[in-house]
């Protein structure tokens, strides 16, 4: 849970200082498979991430107004 914090907020202040970064792939994916194993991924896994966070929309999903992870699956 830690990680996603780190991620989209490192992106957040991205944003308002107008810089680009993205996170490594293989990070997002563990976050993704993790802790929104609802989450499809099928498009980009930063994307995805966003998508799950409630930050961004993708094609085919609208941007969510409400969010949460799960935390309670055995690893």
């Amino acid at each position: 849970m830690v990680v996603v914090e780190t991620l989209v907020h490192v992106h957040d202040i991205a944003q308002g200082l107008n810089l680009e970064w993205s996170p490594p792939r293989e990070l997002c994916e563990r976050v993704l498979k993790r802790l929104f194993p609802h989450a499809a991924i099928d498009v980009d896994v930063w994307e995805t991430l966003l998508w799950a966070t409630g930050r961004t929309a993708l094609p085919d999903r609208p941007q969510l107004t409400k969010w949460r992870w799960y935390g309670t699956q055995a690893v």
